[in-house]
């Protein structure tokens, strides 16, 4: 992925933190964006800022999955099962691929993840609010 646009996401974040701050309620609620550090080296390669504190979602949907004796790679094992020619295929045909995949999984994971590691509802939708 060209890290290019996610250092610049980061300084579209930038301006609406400021523009959040500027305001009365902004401030009072402490509003914000958490940014972190990017740097592009090239179109293929950079460095990207470690947020501590953090799990990766991969990691959090790997130990769901674990627990519940559910493969890692399901939805690629199905893909590959659909299309044993992924990389030969025209887009039009991995998204024909792609779809049917969707329909035959619930892409549930993460959502039930989330809902899982909160420690109340109450929590589970102070957490979610903001994302929706």
């Amino acid at each position: 992925e060209d890290l290019r646009q996610d250092e610049r996401v980061m300084q579209l974040f930038g301006l609406v933190n400021a523009l959040l701050a500027s305001t009365d309620d902004g401030a009072r609620l402490d509003l914000g964006i958490q940014r972190y550090s990017v740097v592009p080296l090239s179109t293929n390669s950079g460095l990207i800022e470690w947020v501590p504190r953090c799990d990766t979602l991969h990691t959090l949907v790997r130990a769901y999955r674990t627990s519940r004796s559910v493969l890692l790679n399901v939805e690629h094992r199905l893909m590959l099962h659909f299309a044993p020619d992924l990389e030969s295929l025209t887009l039009l045909q991995r998204m024909e691929a792609f779809q049917h995949v969707l329909s035959h999984t619930e892409g549930m994971d993460l959502a039930r993840v989330l809902w899982v590691k909160a420690p109340s509802s109450e929590e589970w939708l102070q957490r979610r609010s903001p994302l929706s």
